[in-house]
């Protein structure tokens, strides 16, 4: 097994089932090491896989909220439009002309070796 600890305090309030299920999947050794069907089947993983019993009321949910939902869409909009790029307003720079300090090293190191040029 590789070698690592899970000191506290970061990992004081993590249960033991959650650290031998990182332990499984952490293990060096492929045949040793969790697969997914086993890490499917840890009961870490499969608490929180279980279906509750708790009903969804979805739908009465949103028939409750039905008289708000154009302001809800207007407003959705309305944040969309504030994040979606102008593609008329982006210019792509000329790298021949470009003064980027990785794009100079890049070409330092392709001018003193040839053989490092990539495709």
């Amino acid at each position: 097994m590789g070698q690592y600890t899970f000191p506290d305090p970061e990992w004081k309030n993590v249960s033991d089932m959650a650290k031998d299920l990182i332990s499984g999947m952490l293990n060096i050794d492929p045949v040793k090491r969790y697969t997914i069907e086993q890490v499917m089947q840890n009961k870490w993983i499969a608490q929180y896989t279980a279906v509750p019993q708790t009903p969804l009321h979805t739908k009465k949910m949103l028939l409750e909220g039905e008289d708000v939902w154009l302001e809800v869409q207007e407003e959705l909009n309305r944040s969309l439009a504030t994040m979606r790029v102008d593609y008329d307003q982006v210019h792509i720079k000329n790298l021949d002309s470009s003064n980027n300090p990785l794009l100079n090293k890049r070409r330092k190191r392709v001018a003193h070796d040839p053989m490092s040029k990539q495709s």
